[in-house]
């Protein structure tokens, strides 16, 4: 009786220090570690324009900290080819900002119109997750099919960024 107490402890205290350890990052929020894998999915997997692919790779989060603080956790100095992927936080967007990938969260759709505006002529791939943002000029669009989070885009407006998707990405998006 003894022997089984003296495990069932050890086990306790085994798979607490363990759970607190491993798990800097909240185990309710699995729909930002989807699509912060997407994301950095994205970014390995499309055809980057030569003006992309010099100093840091830039994910900028507009209006979801929790996304990027997911991201920053899971993919911060990961590669992205050569260069060293890093997440901006960001409260505004302006025709100044430079990064790579820009989701820009539903909360923030009021203001995508001018996203799009201030980033024409940038090749950086335009991400959201509301109904109707590729009809407003986004690239990407996460969407939740059947309790799964899948992703449909519109490669002609990508191309127009020069951004070319991989046959991955193409593979992957809904039809």
């Amino acid at each position: 009786m003894l022997r089984i107490l003296s495990y069932t402890c050890l086990f306790m205290l085994l798979f607490c220090s363990i759970e607190s350890r491993a798990q800097s990052i909240a185990t309710d929020n699995t729909v930002a570690l989807i699509r912060a894998n997407y994301l950095y999915q994205f970014a390995s997997n499309i055809n980057w324009p030569a003006e992309q692919k010099k100093g840091k790779f830039i994910i900028g989060v507009y209006g979801n900290d929790e996304l990027a603080e997911v991201i920053r956790s899971k993919y911060a100095s990961k590669p992205v080819g050569s260069q060293i992927l890093d997440v901006a936080v960001l409260t505004e967007i302006t025709p100044a900002t430079n990064v790579q990938i820009l989701f820009i969260d539903k909360v923030k759709k009021s203001d995508i119109s001018k996203i799009v505006r201030d980033m024409k002529g940038k090749s950086t791939l335009l991400i959201s997750n509301y109904d109707g943002a590729l009809g407003q000029g986004l690239h990407i669009n996460f969407k939740n099919i059947d309790g799964s989070i899948r992703y449909e885009l519109n490669k002609d407006a990508m191309i127009a960024q020069q951004i070319t998707p991989g046959i991955k990405i193409m593979q992957w998006a809904t039809q």
